[in-house]
Formats: C-alpha cells, structure tokens, sequence
C-alpha cells in the first residue's frame, strides 16, 4: 500500500491488532512455562499473567494516543523534504519536523536550544536557512556565510522588535507603557526616519538612544570611558594582598566579575551607584545567574527569585538617579568632560539628567529609566566580563602562548608601559599574537543570535524568501563551529578547542591563516613596512563566519570598545602576575543554561593559584 493510501483507521486497527497479538503471546509463552514451574514460581507467572492482562489496555490507549504524533511527525517530515529538495528559485525555508501539533518545537528549543540548533543544522546542512514552529510564533534561522552577508546588506531597514521588545519586558522590567512607545517606534536608526513612519521626532527612542550609544562606545566618549575602566581595574588589582608566594583563589569567573565587572560598572555610572548601594555588586552577579530563567519568558509566580533580584538592581537605580537629579550641580561638572561625579559619564547624564533625552520622550518615568539603564549595564558586563577571562586562562593555560605574549609585549612597549601595566590601548591592537586570542575567543565562546525582523517587506536572501512580520536569528554556533570553513591544519586543532594562532597568517606556512587552504583562499600575507616576515593577524575571507558582534547597521556598537577592554585585560594580568590553572577539563566546559546570551560562562568553578611576577620580561 502507498502512503497516499494510508488511512488513520487502517493505522490505529494495525496498532491494536499488533497490541493483541503481543500480549496474546506473552500470555500463551508464560502457559507453557506454568506446566514446568510449582510453588513460588507458579505464584510469581500467575502474578506476572495479571499484571500483563490490566497492562494490555494501557499499552493500546498508548498506541491510540500516539497516531496523531506520529502523523504530525510524518507530515512535518515530509513537508520538510519537499521544501528541502525543491528546485525552486524563491522558497520559504522548510519547517523542521516536530512531534507535537500546535507546540511545535518549543519543548525542544526551550529545554536544550544548544542541541536543538546543532540538530537543526546536521538535518538541513550548513549553509540552508530553516524555520521553527513554536506555540505562537515562527523564528527563521538564517546560516550559510553567503546568506549571512546578503542579510547584513539588506538589514538597514530592518528591526529587532518582538525580540527587543521580550528582552526589555521580561530581562529589564521594562513597563508595558513604555513598551507601547518602543513597539510604536518605526522610524529606524538613522537620522532620517524611514518613509511611512509618522512617530514624532522626540519619541524616537530607538534612534535617540542608538546615536547615544555611538558616541559613547566609539566616538567621542570612547577614550574617557576606556580610562576610566582602566584605572579602576588597575586601581582594584593593585589593592590584592597578593605576593611572592602562591595564592590559591576558588574561582576566576567570580575574580573577573569582581574586579573587571565592577570597573567596567564604574567607567559607565561612576561610583554613587554602588556607594549608595554596597550590595549592587553581589545582587548584580546574582541577577546575571539568573537571567536564563527570565530569558524563557516564565510569569514571577514561576520564578519568584529572579523578578526578586531584577527588582532590586532597578530599585537601586531609581535611587541613584533620583539622588543625582536631586543633587547634582553644573558648576561641578566639566562638560568638556566625559566623566560626571553624580552621573559617572556624559552618557548618562545625556540619557538621564533633566535635560536628557528619556526627560523628553513621552510617557518615559522612573522605572523606564531605570529598566534602560540596567539593560545597558547588563549588555556591557554579560559578553565582556566572561570573554575577557577565557581570553586571560587560555593565555596563562598554555606556557608556549604565554611566554610569546609577554615576548610580543615586551618587543612592542616601552619599558615604562611595562613597569606600569598601562599600555597604549592603540599598540596593543596592533600585536598579532595577542589580536588572534582576542579573535579566538570570541569564535570559540560566544553562543549568541542576532535577531533581525521584516517589519516592512517581505526579505529575499539569494533562492530564499522570508514573509513580512517575520523574526529571524542568526545564531553564531553553526558558524564558528563549522569545520569546512575554518582552519584546523589538518585536523591538528579542532574547531572546538582553542588554537591562539588560528587567526595568525605566517608566510612560512603554507596551512597557515583562519580559512581552510585552498587553492582559492591561500594568499601571502601583506609585506610590513619593514619586510618583516613574522606572522600577521588576519580576519580575511572571516565576514559570515566570524559574528560574535552580529554585522550590518544593528551590529553590536561595544565592539571597539570590547576589543580595547580584552586585550589590555589579559595584557595588565599578565604583566602583574603569574597564574597556575587548577581546574580540570570538565569544569572549563561552557555552561549550557547560557547558551544564546552572548559570552558563556564555565560550567564549574575555576580554582587558581596567583602570585605578583617578579621575574623581568
């Protein structure tokens, strides 16, 4: 019989049949033992035929209660088939199979989104965008570096609205009337508002907000903000009662946070926020331990503790910034300058002072303001802070890397930069070496999805066609993990283990460079100035294979500042101190419940011995 012939009856009569017929012979097995068998083992067949006799109808109502599974399975496989292989030129990307009608794959991607989205891939290949049916909504996956690109390209006109607007809800506590104005705003990032968009000039909190950040994360604010971080990372490494001897510290995770989190908290708000609020450090750690239970959306009566500590930090925030509008006086600002002592940053106070742009946006109170700025201080610390650690224990982990950093530091920085550890943020993004552990430890520990949404049209990306009103992620896993594209010489060093040379091209290797080598793809690197001939770090060839800041117009606008952060991180560690990693293998894993928040986090703890480094370069 075909499948166009086969009928629901016919399915659900075979299943019971075959129900009948295997208990049937179950019973009939077990009257032949009996003849054999007296006493206690007559007792426990007996026992034995009745419980198969109660279990038979459970075992059919299973069988029943299954075909509609099983048919929605087979359906949603075929259909996934058919779209799969189509040789159309313009298709939507097929839906992947699911068991359950109407949940789809929630279940799936809620409980395990790492395992999903790997799954996903391996069915449908790496380069083929695919759909995902959840309860009420589609999310269109976007892979493949060619279609990557193409969306980066065409995203200018785009949003991340629905995702945005969930984050800013259920992350950040935003108020649902605030959400109204965010979810009104089409008018785009730039400074002319997109055509057809009718939302006042002062209401345009998505641009207003957007430029803000620019300024503060690349342009003007830039230098002052790196500074400030600086200082106070150095500032709080200094004041450790660390010596000659071996210190043994239980975590690294929990040192970064401490040390490089709350400077970085400090560089953005200045030292009121935590002053007023000793506890805004411990709580805020415990709020990032939170936020994937906040990320899967769930009411506060189903996870009353991470709403408890959310409202906390926004708490803390309403009070600094009332006390900074209440006391804050102009003749004791230079607003020449980017530091504030009430606000911590011109940033700030240009997005919350009384003539600051959420003071004119309509129906923007206490509470958005404060949601605004825990979502900022959150996206600053949730990538950076981990990412600046892996790219510190990598360096430490291996002696060969290590010693070659403190090689390249030496031969590029003057000795007093080295007495110091300050160094030229400028110079150090000028280090191979040191640019290529930055570059591998975003590929290998960001687990991020850059959200784009069709607001406006329906999208075309090469033969695929994505509807208007349509939310699509880009997840950089199948990216980064893909062993096609990257370099792993030959097997030598898998895509899932950190290589610090990966993105270092050396012109006496012909299998050097991040690109598997190709005849198309291998290419001398560029001579120095000095023909120099020592290795370069190249990203060449990397744009839709490389995303740990997404890419187009809505690419992450942190990313210079990032990079600065990163490299001078492992660089001052380095120079300071001598490290010994403790932890095994196991606890180095990157915790799942992170997945799809940008920079992971270790499983386990990350136990260290540390001591000052006496020894010269």
């Amino acid at each position: 019989m075909t499948p166009n012939t086969v009928n629901e009856s016919e399915i659900s009569v075979s299943f019971i049949n075959t129900s009948h017929i295997y208990c049937d012979a179950l019973s009939s097995i077990s009257s032949e033992f009996s003849f054999h068998l007296t006493g206690q083992r007559r007792v426990e067949l007996a026992t034995f035929k009745t419980f198969m006799y109660h279990l038979r109808p459970i075992l059919v109502s299973l069988f029943v209660l299954s075909i509609p599974f099983i048919f929605n399975y087979i359906a949603t496989w075929l259909f996934f088939q058919i779209r799969h292989w189509s040789k159309k030129s313009a298709k939507v990307p097929p839906t992947i199979p699911h068991l359950i009608p109407f949940l789809g794959s929630s279940l799936d991607l809620g409980l395990n989104a790492l395992n999903f989205v790997k799954y996903s891939t391996w069915r449908h290949g790496k380069q083929a965008p695919f759909r995902v049916a959840l309860m009420n909504i589609d999310l269109y996956f976007v892979q493949g570096p060619e279609n990557i690109v193409s969306l980066w390209k065409k995203s200018a006109t785009m949003t991340g609205t629905p995702l945005h607007l969930f984050c800013l809800k259920y992350l950040f506590g935003m108020p649902s009337k605030t959400l109204d104005l965010y979810e009104a705003d089409d008018s785009g990032l730039n400074a002319q508002p997109l055509p057809g968009s009718h939302v006042a000039p002062h209401n345009r909190v998505d641009y207003r907000t957007h430029v803000g950040l620019l300024k503060f994360t690349k342009g003007a604010g830039l230098g002052g903000f790196y500074e400030r971080w600086e200082t106070g990372f150095l500032r709080r490494l200094r004041s450790l009662d660390i010596g000659d001897e071996w210190v043994e510290i239980p975590d690294l995770m929990t040192f970064f946070s401490d040390h490089f989190g709350s400077a970085l908290i400090e560089s953005i708000c200045g030292s009121l926020l935590t002053h007023l609020n000793p506890d805004f450090s411990r709580e805020f750690s415990e709020y990032d331990q939170a936020m994937p239970g906040l990320l899967k959306g769930l009411p506060r009566w189903m996870n009353p503790h991470a709403y408890q500590v959310r409202d906390k930090l926004i708490s803390s925030i309403k009070q600094w910034h009332a006390f900074a509008r209440e006391q804050a006086q102009e003749r004791l600002i230079d607003l020449n300058e980017d530091a504030d002592p009430y606000w911590g940053s011109a940033f700030i106070r240009e997005r919350q002072g009384p003539q600051g742009i959420f003071a004119s946006i309509d129906g923007f109170d206490e509470d958005a303001c404060a949601a605004s700025d825990l979502g900022f201080i959150w996206a600053a610390n949730t990538n950076l802070v981990p990412s600046a650690m892996w790219s510190t224990l990598e360096t430490f982990k291996d002696p060969c890397v290590l010693s070659r950093v403190r090689a390249e530091l030496k031969a590029s920085c003057d000795p007093k930069a080295l007495d110091e550890a300050r160094f030229d943020s400028q110079k150090l993004q000028t280090l191979p070496l040191l640019q290529s552990i930055y570059a591998e430890t975003l590929r290998l520990r960001t687990r991020a999805y850059a959200a784009r949404y069709t607001d406006r049209e329906e999208l075309k990306l090469n033969q695929w066609i994505f509807p208007k009103k349509s939310i699509i992620l880009v997840s950089t896993t199948p990216a980064h993990m893909d062993e096609s594209f990257w370099n792993t010489e030959d097997g030598a060093h898998p895509v899932d283990q950190f290589w610090a040379d990966r993105f270092l091209i050396d012109a006496s290797n012909s299998l050097s460079g991040p690109q598997k080598t190709t005849s198309e793809t291998l290419a001398s690197p560029s001579p120095s100035p000095s023909g120099s001939t020592a290795p370069k770090f190249s990203m060449a060839g990397t744009n839709g294979s490389w995303l740990p800041y997404g890419g187009g117009p809505r690419a992450c606008v942190g990313r210079a500042f990032s990079k600065r952060a990163m490299t001078a991180a492992c660089a001052i560690m380095i120079t300071l101190f001598d490290v010994q990693i403790l932890a095994d293998e196991e606890s180095l894993q990157m915790d799942p419940k992170f997945y799809g928040l940008g920079g992971q986090q270790p499983i386990g703890k990350v136990p260290f011995e540390i001591r000052k480094r006496t020894m010269e370069f």
